[in-house]
């Protein structure tokens, strides 16, 4: 059963909750979406989910979900994880990695793959 993102954030380490936050606030910046919290992850959505985050200590791990291969400093790994998407997975350590190159991924994930692959007419 999905919770809420308090929950979810409740006993986490402060700078990784403050990290959190702010991801959140570059996700929100891009327009309406809906957040499916489990135990261990945050999942945003619009038609289908275009970023999660979770925590790992003082750390914040990302992952964006996009329509190609992309490179960011804070870049742990991408594979396919769908025909079209590529997953990505990012740890933030410090806000300064929240830069405006990861704010366009992001927004490139709200806008390319939030709608649903299919809505997208196949790019």
């Amino acid at each position: 059963m999905p919770g809420a993102i308090d929950d979810f954030l409740q006993g986490k380490h402060p700078e990784a909750v403050r990290l959190f936050r702010k991801f959140e606030q570059l996700v929100q910046a891009c327009g309406p979406s809906q957040e499916y919290v489990l135990r261990t992850v945050v999942y945003f959505k619009r038609r289908r989910v275009f970023a999660g985050a979770f925590i790992r200590g003082k750390r914040l791990e990302l992952i964006l979900e996009l329509l190609r291969t992309a490179s960011h400093p804070q870049l742990i790994t991408s594979y396919r994880g769908t025909k079209k998407v590529m997953t990505h997975r990012l740890r933030i350590s410090n806000e300064s990695e929240l830069d405006a190159a990861l704010a366009d991924l992001i927004r490139e994930s709200y806008e390319t793959v939030g709608p649903g692959t299919r809505a997208a007419g196949g790019r």
